[in-house]
């Protein structure tokens, strides 16, 4: 088709009063803009505190989804679908992780009047049960204006003492199996676990057991 010959699309375009070039839609610009209030004020007048509580001694980590702290372990999928659906929309004011490796080993959430409503009481009790079971320790405060460093050294020094403990225990600590053929169960989930080789590191070569969860469960246990 030439130039000079519009044909009959762009006859029926100058028909209506509209080039080809204006009928393309414009893009539409996405609706979100950054919260000023990502933390509350007592949220950040307690951030500051705990901060200066902290130290260096753990990695502070504010408003985390617990779908982004627990996983399912179940082997039903509806099963699955239905527990992760529990705590999708659920999350922990803070969480104090491992300055190592990350992992968290306490959550801590600050309870205003909301939290006396029966539904909350009900989904604190969920919360306070899922942390129980995946024996992570949670703690809780009141939410107020101010904190005080000596309330923070109350519930949370012996949280502190625990972590180095039993840090300081796994470090020493290599769990195996006489190999007399019995599969193991993993200790977190409960599940049959899978044998493996190790393929570097210190134990490079050597047959081990680990979790069919893998990565979010790295339990093993080395065939001696």
């Amino acid at each position: 088709m030439s130039n000079n010959n519009p044909g009959c699309l762009g006859i029926f375009f100058k028909f209506i009063g509209k080039s080809p070039k204006e009928n393309v839609k414009e893009e539409t610009k996405l609706p979100y803009a950054m919260r000023d209030d990502f933390l509350s004020n007592a949220e950040l007048s307690f951030y500051k505190v705990l901060q200066q509580y902290i130290g260096n001694r753990a990695i502070i980590c504010p408003k985390v989804s617990l779908q982004d702290i627990f996983f399912v372990h179940a082997s039903n999928q509806s099963e699955r679908s239905t527990y992760n659906n529990k705590i999708s929309r659920k999350h922990v004011d803070f969480l104090l992780c491992s300055t190592d490796t990350v992992k968290p080993f306490c959550g801590i959430e600050l309870d205003d009047r909301s939290h006396q409503r029966a539904d909350r009481i009900e989904r604190d009790k969920f919360v306070e049960e899922v942390f129980e079971i995946a024996n992570l320790r949670l703690v809780r405060f009141q939410n107020k204006k101010a904190y005080s460093f000596a309330e923070l050294q109350e519930k949370l020094d012996s949280v502190l003492e625990d972590v180095d403990r039993i840090e300081s225990k796994h470090s020493q600590e290599v769990t195996t199996d006489s190999n007399n053929g019995s599969v193991p169960q993993c200790k977190k989930c409960g599940v049959p676990m899978v044998k493996r080789e190790a393929k570097k590191g210190d134990y490079k070569g050597q047959e081990f057991y680990g979790c069919p969860n893998f990565p979010k469960c790295r339990e093993v246990v080395y065939i001696s």
